[in-house]
């Protein structure tokens, strides 16, 4: 089982906002050590003066080699915060560029800025093209493993990591996988028969395990939960979480037949499903949900987000073949597993870090070998409780937008079950 790795982007692995912090404790520290070196300096000329042979020589020494270290750790945290903005700036220029013309006219603005800072510092700008140069390769993972079992699969081995390997190109070519801020669904989903199977009282999630727990899935009955919180003062506030897709049984509307279309950008009755179930269960648009979901219900839940029906104050996704600009006031927890087939159809999402500060890709390898197990809703819950565990100063924001759940006066739990349901022209028909 591998360690958590904890990025706030493809490419960025840091918060630049605590390495900017840590920068300004330093130079503090910096300036302690030169008032204590000149403090040192001044007695030891007086003990030269007073006494034969007095001396302060060493701690004055120690003091200017921690005063002279300092500036030197100082000058590399602000290098490595500025190199990572530019990295950032970069993905942000390149995704104006494809944009209408208001966002190619961000675009040149941002380059210009991305001129300026490589132009301060040719040192920062080879940071940050080191950094796109080792930026984790969504597919590498699942590349390796099938190389070396490639002795048991011979040629075919190859192949598919061929494949694989192209896999990042062909999909941001296309323009899947990270999906740009103002995307919409488009076209018009088969209408979904969505029913309330189970009403009773809950409690408020604590913790990203809390909610990974909660997520719809074969082992108990409902499609989609619906939590409602009544806040103080009397207004109301939900948190959703949707399956992922099904494939044996009664799958509802959570087949194939709407994964494979929501991927490609257009409305599925799945999606539809959500947005039935939330009206049911009295969010008004508006109002603020947290989304969450389990592979294509992570996708739902990212477009839920980008569709702005709603206000989303937090979206989190286990194994999602997606990974959506949401903006700046939406924080993102995108959990994905190395060896999970289903986020490589994300292509490593977006290259700088997205949604509000603190959102954050979080990731490990499960098994030594690419499958399914990897996939599952229990070894997601396993990658959560890590997260509750870690000292990440990111997790600050997590905690913060799930202590607003706790104030709630009550807490109502809604499930519901889906059907597919027809096609809008056969409804008509009919």
């Amino acid at each position: 089982m591998g360690d958590l790795e904890i990025r706030s982007g493809r490419v960025v692995a840091v918060d630049t906002e605590t390495l900017r912090h840590a920068a300004a404790q330093a130079e503090l520290a910096v300036a302690g050590a030169e008032t204590l070196h000149a403090a040192l300096s001044h007695a030891d000329q007086l003990l030269g003066i007073t006494l034969i042979g007095g001396s302060a020589a060493h701690p004055v020494t120690a003091a200017a080699t921690v005063g002279e270290r300092g500036r030197m750790l100082v000058s590399a945290l602000r290098d490595t915060a500025t190199a990572y903005e530019l990295v950032e700036l970069r993905a942000q220029q390149a995704a104006a560029a494809l944009g209408d013309a208001g966002d190619r006219r961000d675009a040149v603005l941002l380059t210009r800025r991305i001129g300026q800072l490589e132009a301060s510092s040719p040192a920062v700008a080879e940071l940050a093209d080191q950094a796109f140069a080792e930026a984790p390769n969504p597919f590498a993972t699942v590349g390796d493993e099938l190389t070396w079992s490639g002795l048991l699969f011979g040629a075919l081995g190859a192949s598919v990591v061929g494949l694989y390997g192209a896999g990042t190109r062909v999909i941001r070519s296309a323009g899947k996988g990270a999906i740009p801020d103002g995307s919409r669904l488009v076209g018009t989903p088969r209408t979904p028969t969505v029913e309330l199977i189970a009403f009773r009282k809950g409690t408020a999630p604590d913790s990203m395990a809390a909610l990974a727990r909660r997520q719809p899935s074969t082992e108990r009955p409902g499609d989609i939960r619906v939590e409602r919180y009544t806040m103080p003062g009397g207004q109301h506030r939900f948190a959703l979480y949707v399956s992922g897709t099904r494939t044996t049984g009664d799958v509802g509307a959570f087949g194939m037949s709407s994964n494979v279309p929501l991927y490609l950008g257009a409305a599925s009755s799945s999606y539809e499903s959500a947005r039935i179930a939330l009206d049911k269960a009295g969010a008004k648009p508006g109002d603020s949900v947290m989304v969450s979901g389990h592979s294509q219900g992570a996708m739902i839940a990212s477009r839920l987000a980008l569709e702005e029906e709603y206000e989303v104050p937090m979206l989190v996704g286990f194994g999602n073949p997606v990974q959506a600009d949401v903006g700046a006031d939406t924080l993102q927890i995108d959990f994905r597993h190395s060896d999970d087939l289903v986020p490589l159809l994300a292509a490593g999402g977006h290259d700088g870090s997205i949604g509000a500060t603190g959102s954050m890709v979080v990731e490990r390898n499960v098994s030594p070998w690419p499958g399914i197990d990897s996939h599952q809703m229990d070894a997601y819950t396993k990658t959560a409780e890590m997260l509750d565990d870690s000292s990440d100063p990111r997790m600050d924001a997590v905690r913060q937008r799930l202590a607003e759940f706790s104030r709630a006066e009550s807490v109502e739990v809604f499930v519901y079950d889906t059907e597919e349901g027809v096609t809008p022209s056969s409804a008509d028909a009919g």
